[in-house]
């Protein structure tokens, strides 16, 4: 009795452990078609680059909020309390017999502190200004390092994204060579039951179904990878089964390269971005150069005290007082802490042209590469179709010359291997010219 419900015990658990495998298989072979567009959305939904990005941005506003308030009036409210210790009182004493000591400042031992003050720059060597106008700048060039990012993002999906269609065109054409094969097996076994085919022919023959076989599993592991790398980029379930939905165009961009890297220049989100780091630069100049100026500024205070100072002679009791004045102030001699400030800040100016300079040029020459390798893949594509036609009628015509017995099998064999080498030639032209465009839009900073 105990062995039969141990064995049922067994018996349920293996059940469930079946059922619970089917479940994931299940869930891991769902299928979610998937749109170029439906792509970038997810990915720029998701990215963690461009939350960084959006973080920076909020940042740099953030500064110039703070620049912009130094401009304005200061106002502070202070108030304390401080008990002292234990002094003789200040008396003054007549030089006549008999004088009593006079009380000229009491001791009061509990102070108490209460100041309403408010401070505005009147000029500060223009320095406010350019901080402000620096600070603006900057945020602008955190805005296209953003954009930057945000393109480089979206080149990197489409890439990833037409890379996971050429793996699946590369296990469709490897699945119709094996089909093909087979079928031609199975009439060579048909001539070779009819004495007209020789059984070292099947045998060549099986051997190239396996080696089909072979490449079509290598292009279903490809497509797997593939795959996996685009659920990583958009952030899903590495097990999505995903199908994607757009075709490859065989059309290139049309358009003079003179052009494009015109608009290069002109609409690089890089570009801008070292363009505005070199007027904040100049401004960080003036700020430096702001610190050879007199600072004058204004200022006015509100005293509510116990005692307060300016009584005298002083008593314990609130009294209120006020005060208001102008203040210059300028350094006179700091050992060249201003020279040395300035220099570096033109250091600063001369690091930003030199790396604006060294940005144009590698876009240029970014540019033509781009334009070169989409010419290439437009130009193969004639070509490989050119190759799969001859490789038909060769596959044909073999077949045709076999049946009478006026060619081998390996004469067939090399016919078929090379349809399928055009085969898959045209499916790589084809998305090398699409993932070419990708690098050409990225190239010039904008959608073609």
């Amino acid at each position: 009795m105990y062995y039969l419900i141990k064995k049922s015990c067994r018996i349920i658990c293996i059940a469930i452990l079946i059922l619970f495998n089917q479940c994931i298989d299940i869930k891991a072979q769902e299928t979610r078609a998937l749109s170029l567009q439906d792509a970038l959305d997810i990915a720029l939904g998701k990215s963690r680059l461009l939350s960084i990005g959006k973080g920076k941005i909020k940042a740099a506003d953030a500064k110039v909020d703070e620049v912009q308030a130094s401009r304005l009036p200061a106002v502070k409210f202070q108030t304390g309390y401080t008990r002292l210790s234990q002094v003789p009182p200040f008396t003054f004493t007549l030089p006549f017999p008999g004088s009593t000591p006079v009380t000229i400042s009491p001791v009061i031992l509990d102070n108490y502190v209460m100041k309403l003050s408010a401070a505005q720059p009147v000029f500060t060597g223009f320095k406010l200004e350019n901080l402000e106008k620096s600070a603006e700048l900057a945020a602008k060039a955190v805005q296209s390092d953003y954009d930057k990012d945000k393109n480089e993002l979206i080149a990197m999906i489409k890439t990833q994204y037409w890379g996971y269609v050429k793996a699946q065109q590369f296990v469709k054409v490897a699945k119709e060579n094996v089909e093909m094969l087979k079928a031609h097996l199975k009439d060579v076994e048909t001539l070779n039951k009819a004495g007209m085919a020789q059984m070292n022919d099947i045998l060549k023959l099986q051997v190239q179904v396996s080696e089909a076989e072979y490449r079509m599993l290598e292009a279903n592991n490809q497509k797997q990878l593939a795959m996996m790398g685009l659920n990583n980029a958009l952030r899903l379930p590495l097990t999505t089964n995903l199908e994607t939905t757009e075709n490859p165009s065989q059309s290139m961009i049309e358009k003079p390269v003179d052009l494009m890297i015109n608009e290069a220049i002109e609409f690089r989100p890089d570009i801008k971005a070292s363009e505005f780091r070199i007027k904040a630069s100049e401004s960080q100049v003036k700020v430096a150069e702001a610190s050879w100026y007199p600072q004058i500024s204004v200022f006015a205070e509100y005293n509510y005290n116990n005692p307060n100072m300016r009584i005298v002679p002083a008593r314990s009791q609130f009294d209120d007082t006020w005060a208001a004045g102008i203040q210059l102030t300028m350094d006179v001699w700091n050992w060249g802490l201003n020279t040395s400030q300035t220099q570096q800040a033109e250091a600063q100016l001369a690091q930003a042209l030199d790396a604006d300079m060294l940005t144009k040029e590698s876009i240029q020459i970014e540019v033509m590469q781009a334009y070169t390798l989409m010419k290439q893949a437009s130009d193969k594509i004639p070509v490989t179709e050119t190759s799969i036609k001859q490789a038909e009628e060769q596959v044909r015509s073999i077949n045709l010359r076999f049946k009478n017995g006026n060619a081998i099998m390996t004469d067939v064999i090399d016919a078929e291997t090379a349809l399928f080498m055009a085969k898959m030639n045209k499916v790589q032209a084809i998305i090398d010219l699409e993932i070419a465009k990708v690098k050409l839009e990225k190239s010039i900073g904008h959608s073609l």
